[in-house]
């Protein structure tokens, strides 16, 4: 029988968790519903922004929130590139050749990462002080507190970014239906680029504040490539506010089996969220085809 403070405490970290989970997801999510493609490299540009902000922080000791703004950039960079160099010569050519595209981009990266950083585990230090706070009937230690924070204000800023801009609409629009948008004068070959380069710069922001909480190798992004599949088939493709759900859903359910079953299991815990809700509820809880709502 587990006690019911350590039970608090587990469901607790699972939601501060979640957050990250969620942003991670994000990308996934806009990227999938908005240009049909699967980017099975998507947990690798995840551990390419971690490393950015490891490196950022060995190398200059700053908090590696700082850094977390760099891998966006970057990350913004390099999604723009794929997208004008690479995939826009398959991205309306079925889903087979994407797929093929990015799973070898992501073998490309995780062999980069092997080969530039060694396969030892690296972490950053958020460099808050103090350990934590007691809330009475749980702990939030810092590090997870700051970084979920950060995570739903990211959340936040991509659903009024697609909801009050004109670029942001013109990305719902082409969404919803690309020949359309295209009579209505929006550039959906820019659209495109756009939409990949935000999708990987929020795939970066997340793997930098992951790297804050656990450790990094070059070969993590499969494991975080189902965590946020599962998140996505749980909340609903396009959806923001599903996505955030869903992430809380399977942070708090990944403790829960690591706190009852043990934490071998936590990334099992994933898979059977994966293929109980596209079995049960394929379209996700909050599934729309229209992005950002």
């Amino acid at each position: 029988m587990v006690a019911t403070d350590l039970l608090t405490q587990s469901v607790i970290n699972g939601l501060l968790l979640g957050g990250i989970y969620a942003l991670a997801a994000l990308g996934l999510s806009l990227v999938f519903g908005i240009m049909d493609i699967v980017n099975l490299a998507h947990g690798h540009m995840l551990m390419v922004g971690a490393y950015i902000a490891i490196l950022v922080f060995a190398a200059t000791g700053i908090t590696p929130l700082v850094g977390m703004l760099l891998a966006m950039v970057l990350m913004f960079g390099l999604g723009v590139l794929l997208q004008k160099v690479l995939l826009k010569h398959v991205v309306d050519e079925g889903i087979e050749q994407p797929i093929i595209v990015l799973f070898g981009l992501a073998l490309i990266l995780q062999n980069l990462g092997r080969v530039l950083l060694g396969g030892d585990s690296r972490t950053a230090d958020i460099g808050l002080p103090g350990s934590g706070i007691d809330i009475g009937i749980a702990y939030m230690s810092f590090p997870r507190t700051v970084t979920f924070v950060v995570s739903v204000l990211l959340i936040v800023l991509t659903w009024a970014f697609l909801q009050y801009t004109k670029t942001g609409q013109a990305i719902r629009a082409t969404a919803q239906n690309r020949t359309a948008a295209k009579y209505m004068g929006i550039n959906t070959d820019q659209i495109y680029v756009i939409t990949l380069g935000i999708g990987t710069a929020l795939a970066g922001a997340a793997g930098a504040l992951l790297s804050m909480l656990f450790p990094i190798d070059p070969y993590v992004g499969w494991s975080y490539l189902l965590k946020t599949f599962a998140v996505v088939v749980l909340g609903g493709v396009g959806s923001v506010l599903g996505t955030l759900v869903g992430g809380l859903v399977l942070g708090v359910s990944e403790n829960l089996g690591a706190l009852y079953l043990g934490g071998g299991y936590r990334n099992i815990v994933s898979l059977l969220i994966f293929l109980g809700v596209l079995l049960v509820k394929p379209e996700g809880l909050f599934g729309s085809s229209g992005g950002g709502e």
